[in-house]
């Protein structure tokens, strides 16, 4: 997203000059604010255009302030005193300190392998925030924009105009059966995939949505014995039968782990979807908001794929399978 020359500065940018003068450089600023360095750079460049003055000035001491900057802080001060959010002194968001509580909006397979890592870090960072998991849903564009959720870190369709997004890691498919199914080998073939029976997720507002029209592009039907809301239990669901399951790589991975499910490559070209973490522009500039943000990005931006291989479409016998199938729907 570029960045326009402002018309007119707002809280953030007071901010940002404040922090890059106390601290004496960019990068500590660009922390404090929860922004990128090259994204602090960015926006005082433009503040340097609106003022035209430098600002700040290189030496060896770190960046000082030109006297022009000097001159105005007590007005800085005073706006940023003036227009905070919740009134008093502007505080910037400092992760060793707060006591926040985040709502972040995940999706099942989220919760279960984005949210481990997370609170791992923040134990660490910021031992004294707090964070509630939300399920996303058809609520969820509602809850960001009055401020309910923070985040949302998922896939979905339905969050465009007033939202942000920022793309995180891309996610495929692999298929997972119970450690020691008796037919299942773990290079599946396809005439092994489609002979077995299948549990299927139905989770409009996800990703996976789209896993039923993708496979049927590919020519692939699945003999669906049960139908799930939620991959939250799932895993006791597949060592307890000898149904075959499509999930997201990383949380087929996560579930092998355990020793109890094996995880196996599709027989057919993989699927895949992108995780994005989504936010409402009421609260773009919200320090804490940012800070978040960009944790979220640092950890878990352009993760490797699990499985990498692209197998070929579904070969003409699937394709035959299905439309043997159609009639007796």
């Amino acid at each position: 997203m570029s960045v326009e020359k402002p018309g007119n500065l707002d809280l953030f940018d007071c901010l940002i000059l404040k922090e890059i003068r106390a601290a004496r450089s960019i990068t500590q600023a660009a922390d404090k604010v929860g922004l990128s360095q090259p994204a602090v750079s960015i926006r005082l460049s433009h503040l340097r255009e609106y003022f035209g003055n430098p600002l700040f000035v290189r030496t060896p001491a770190g960046m000082e302030a030109t006297p022009f900057l000097e001159s105005l802080l007590p007005d800085i001060e005073h706006a940023l005193n003036l227009l905070a959010r919740q009134g008093g002194a502007y505080k910037p968001f400092d992760p060793a300190t707060s006591t926040r509580r985040f709502r972040v909006g995940l999706s099942h397979v989220s919760q279960m392998v984005v949210l481990p890592e997370l609170l791992a870090t923040l134990q660490q960072v910021a031992p004294g925030t707090q964070v509630d998991s939300v399920d996303l849903d058809g609520m969820t564009a509602n809850l960001l924009q009055s401020g309910k959720l923070d985040l949302a870190v998922g896939y979905s369709v339905d969050l465009h105009n007033g939202f942000y997004q920022q793309r995180l890691f891309t996610e495929n498919y692999s298929c997972i059966a119970r450690l020691d199914h008796p037919r299942a080998s773990d290079n599946l073939t396809q005439e092994q995939f489609l002979q077995e029976k299948h549990l299927a997720l139905v989770a409009p507002a996800t990703g996976h949505s789209l896993l039923d029209k993708a496979l049927e592009e590919r020519g692939v039907v699945r003999n669906v014995a049960a139908r799930v809301s939620s991959f939250l239990g799932l895993e006791h669901i597949i060592t307890s039968t000898d149904l075959l399951a499509i999930v997201p790589s990383r949380l087929a991975r996560t579930m092998a782990m355990g020793g109890r499910v094996k995880a196996m490559k599709l027989p057919f070209r993989s699927l895949s979807y992108e995780v994005r973490q989504y936010w409402h522009e009421r609260y773009h500039h919200d320090a804490g908001n940012a800070w978040l943000r960009k944790l979220i990005f640092d950890g878990f931006t352009n993760l490797s794929p699990v499985f990498t291989k692209l197998l070929p479409d579904a070969p003409p016998e699937a394709k035959a399978a299905k439309a043997r199938k159609r009639p007796g729907r």
